[in-house]
């Protein structure tokens, strides 16, 4: 157990391993998987842009550039990017990937990913908190469903 920390402790540092001091989050808690998600064994690795207010620091928007192809883990990563805070006038947009392990009930920042052309993101920006049943509403065709 100790390894696996020290494991997920190593890539979360080399994700902001080209950032200065300054440019990293004050505080940045990693998404973590609801019950259902847990339940599913629900796994997936996503890109998620964040747009940053530089005179507060906040998240504004979260945007995201490649889904997961899970509602439940999109909407992890959606809510707990919104709750990152920067040292304000430091950055302005950050783009990270996320992965989600069937077996892990949070995520973690993997050094290099390779985005898919299948695996498009989604075309609008989240400024508020997101459930899973919202993003199907929104956006069922990009979760396997029918489009309206």
């Amino acid at each position: 157990m100790k390894r696996r920390i020290m494991l997920i402790a190593a890539f979360v540092s080399l994700a902001f391993a080209g950032a200065s001091a300054d440019d990293k989050p004050l505080f940045a808690p990693r998404p973590t998987k609801d019950a259902m998600a847990l339940k599913k064994h629900s796994h997936g690795i996503g890109v998620f842009e964040m747009n940053i207010d530089t005179s507060s620091g906040k998240v504004k928007q979260v945007f995201v550039r490649s889904s997961t192809n899970d509602l439940f883990l999109d909407a992890a990563a959606i809510n707990t990017f919104l709750q990152w805070r920067f040292k304000p006038r430091t950055v302005a947009v950050l783009r990270l990937p996320v992965a989600f392990g069937a077996d892990s009930d949070t995520a973690f920042y993997p050094i290099k990913i390779t985005t898919h052309t299948a695996n498009r993101g989604l075309p609008a920006p989240f400024r508020d908190p997101v459930t899973a049943a919202k993003l199907w509403q929104l956006f069922p065709e990009a979760y396997g469903g029918l489009a309206h």
